[in-house]
């Protein structure tokens, strides 16, 4: 078996572990969040709260902090409540965290500069009926285009509900909320509720995304707040691709087809690829709505047809994740990939192709089809940096494909 054949069914047995969602952030919550808010009640430790709140915030100084820090501990691991001095990107940054991880993450903070400022120009909040308030854009945007950069206003620990008390973590969001300025306060507090339990809490399960963080050496998950993009509504084939950039700690919105002047924008909150039945289950009980996108109100029959061809998809993907040396086939490797792109088109999953055109890159390689193996090489490598990669963020599929783009030219 040539090296190619073996590289093209490495791929396969990894199941390109950096495949990509509608955005890799954009997932329904953690359940474990989502479920310990309202908090449960624990045994406290030290006071009778097990709470160090904020005195005398008037003769605190700290280079980093705005705020004496609000802190819960429980069995010896601590979380508290840090809010920015300064603003960065145009805003303050509440966190809630361990020490040690708050530290990594003010840091970066510290470091954005003015270019990483949030933008939201060209946009208005809109009334829609039966939708609430919805972002719209004042002139057309191209596909690809940036639409929206956005920077987190809030980032919590995932975990850190299980760590507290029912007060003691009504007491960390509520700091997180009343230490921001009061224009970054009026922009959360603003936000839509759905999911129950007191204001602050139900905005942040109804609103924040998942997110990854460097955070030293805490390797915690974080649930982040941004504040425009959280007034972005959901469609299952929307017109826009939501991403996280841990570089800068803002999600970013581009256009994923062309938008008109006047349109509403709307993004993915799950995975693009899921099934009619499977989207309405995920949303429900996620975020407590029922989807009324135009793919969810099509008829019967549009809909089967969607299913049918996302089935495909699904079944497809797993035929060429699960190769091996004794199912290896070139040309069956090229018709499968090719079934997959004119469903991903048709579909809107276009964000999700990247591995297929890396990986038919690899299989004319392989054949001494160089000029083929180019063109598919410069496709993977232009959707990555479209759709996927991010500064901040793993970057080995495009190191893969860009070297084998240097062996081609070569």
């Amino acid at each position: 078996m040539s090296y190619i054949q073996t590289f093209v069914i490495s791929l396969a047995i990894c199941a390109f572990a950096s495949r990509v969602s509608a955005s890799p952030q954009c997932a329904n919550p953690p359940r474990h969040f989502d479920a310990q808010l309202p908090l449960q009640s624990q045994q406290c430790v030290d006071t009778k709260d097990g709470l160090r709140l904020s005195q005398d915030v008037q003769s605190f100084q700290h280079p980093l902090w705005s705020h004496k820090p609000t802190c819960a501990q429980r069995k010896g691991q601590e979380y508290c409540t840090y809010t920015t001095s300064e603003l960065r990107g145009g805003h303050a940054l509440s966190i809630i965290a361990t020490p040690v991880a708050a530290d990594a993450i003010a840091a970066a903070f510290l470091a954005l500069k003015k270019d990483d400022q949030s933008n939201d120009s060209g946009l208005e909040v809109r009334s829609f009926p039966g939708k609430g308030k919805g972002l719209v854009t004042t002139k057309a945007v191209k596909k690809g285009e940036r639409i929206l950069l956005d920077s987190a206003h809030i980032i919590a620990s995932s975990h850190f509900p299980t760590q507290v008390t029912r007060s003691q973590g009504k007491a960390l969001f509520s700091a997180a909320i009343d230490q921001l300025p009061q224009a970054d306060r009026a922009l959360v507090l603003g936000l839509d509720q759905s999911l129950g339990g007191s204001k602050v809490e139900d905005i942040m399960k109804t609103n924040a995304f998942a997110c990854q963080l460097a955070d030293g050496d805490a390797d915690d998950a974080y649930m982040c707040l941004f504040p425009s993009v959280a007034r972005i509504n959901h469609a299952c084939q929307p017109n826009a691709h939501a991403r996280f950039v841990p570089k800068t700690m803002s999600m970013e919105i581009k256009a994923q087809r062309d938008i008109a002047a006047g349109e509403e924008i709307d993004i993915s909150y799950g995975r693009i690829d899921l099934k009619h039945a499977d989207r309405q289950t995920l949303y429900q009980e996620g975020w407590n709505f029922g989807c009324a996108c135009p793919l969810c109100t099509a008829s019967e029959y549009e809909k089967t047809g969607s299913d049918q061809r996302r089935a495909r998809f699904a079944q497809l993907r797993k035929m060429l994740e699960n190769l091996t040396v004794e199912t290896y086939d070139a040309q069956q490797i090229v018709a499968w990939e090719k079934e997959v792109m004119e469903i991903g088109q048709r579909e809107g999953l276009e964000t999700m192709l990247a591995q297929d055109y890396e990986r038919l890159a690899y299989v004319y390689a392989g054949h001494g089809m160089v000029k083929d193996a180019r063109r598919w090489a410069k496709m993977a490598k232009e959707s990555l940096l479209e759709w996927v990669v991010v500064d901040g963020g793993p970057d080995n599929q495009i190191r893969r494909v860009e070297g084998l783009l240097r062996e081609l030219d070569g």
